[in-house]
């Protein structure tokens, strides 16, 4: 994120507002510099999902969602960045740095919404737990660390998981009462048996009879 970091037009916004283009006239792209928006789809009755995560460093593009994909809401206290149509044409055709630097995000982004649609078909409500345990850690760059921030509240993780809020937390304590983790508060869990909870968020442990 530090190619992109280097432009203007930075805005804050509070938990709950709504992005729209609209806020900046002709700026088709956010850039997130700090907290969450989550791409939010309202169901028929009234339940709420979240499809994608946008985080620090992450680019949304308001082309690409489109007008019946969701709405963006910011999950936490967002900071970031517009660009305008004409400076991302430009620094698309004159900065290749610029343009890695978009285009691996963007590929970034795509490789967690292919994991994330297979957590939800066809994963247990532990093993989508110990998948989201390893995205935060990936997502964050803490390759190998065991101190995760679990990033979101537990309410938007369970709507973002596919999971009612009692379901979430009796993973929460079934990964705990396995040893697997230890939760140092609400926003944090230590891994304490990485090789055993990556076999469970990749769907392996029920099968051998572990769960």
């Amino acid at each position: 994120g530090t190619v992109l970091a280097e432009l203007p037009l930075t805005r804050s916004f509070d938990v709950d507002t709504v992005l729209v283009p609209e806020q900046i006239p002709h700026a088709p792209v956010f850039v997130v510099c700090g907290g969450a928006v989550g791409l939010q789809h309202i169901l028929g009755d009234g339940r709420r999902t979240l499809s994608t995560l946008y985080l620090d460093g992450d680019v949304i593009d308001f082309g690409e969602i489109g007008d019946t994909a969701g709405t963006l809401v910011c999950l936490l206290p967002v900071s970031g960045f517009f660009i305008a149509d004409e400076e991302l044409d430009h620094r698309k055709r004159t900065d290749p740095g610029f343009r890695a630097a978009l285009e691996a995000n963007y590929a970034r982004q795509n490789r967690f919404l292919d994991q994330h649609c297979v957590d939800l078909a066809r994963k247990s409500a532990v093993e989508k737990l110990a998948s989201y345990i390893f995205e935060c850690r990936s997502r964050q760059c803490l390759a190998g660390g065991r101190d995760i921030h679990l990033i979101l509240m537990r309410i938007d993780i369970a709507d973002y998981m596919g999971l009612r809020a009692e379901t979430l937390s009796r993973a929460f304590a079934q990964l705990t009462q396995l040893t697997l983790i230890d939760v140092r508060d609400a926003n944090h869990v230590q891994i304490t048996n990485e090789p055993t909870l990556r076999q469970i968020a990749n769907g392996l442990v029920r099968r051998s009879g572990y769960l």
